[in-house]
């Protein structure tokens, strides 16, 4: 028997003790007192492992909601990410021959560029530059 750390022995020992120090009359009073004080200790402690369960069990039932919805929230942002890949691929694959024929190298001129590589247009043929 262990009862808060304390064997035996020692329940023999405090209980000499408190015989010699109370008294044979007034020691089995004092040993009803502490032994209602330690069933109200054991009740009192049913009591809160009972709400405790109780409230964890809540805890964890929302938790597993929760749970749930993000795994739902989950699919439909992949199925909407799945879905919204395939329709850019779909696109790309559409416009490709389109942009192939459009290239700058098959129009005018070959390798003429548009835009100068400084990022200024050429200049016009037959314009003069007057430095404006």
């Amino acid at each position: 028997m262990n009862f808060l750390g304390i064997g035996l022995p020692e329940i023999v020992l405090i209980s000499l003790i408190a015989v010699v120090v109370l008294g044979p009359e007034r020691f089995p009073e004092a040993a009803v007192q502490v032994a209602r004080a330690i069933k109200w200790l054991r009740g009192y402690a049913t009591e809160n492992t009972r709400d405790l369960r109780h409230e964890f069990a809540e805890l964890t039932r929302e938790y597993e909601e929760m749970r749930e919805e993000l795994n739902e929230v989950r699919q439909a942002v992949t199925s909407g990410v799945t879905a919204a890949s395939r329709e850019i691929s779909k696109v790309i694959d559409e416009t490709k021959p389109a942009l192939e024929e459009a290239r700058p190298d098959r129009i005018a001129g070959g390798n003429e560029p548009i835009i100068e590589p400084g990022g200024e247009l050429p200049p016009e043929p037959d314009r003069p530059d007057n430095g404006a």
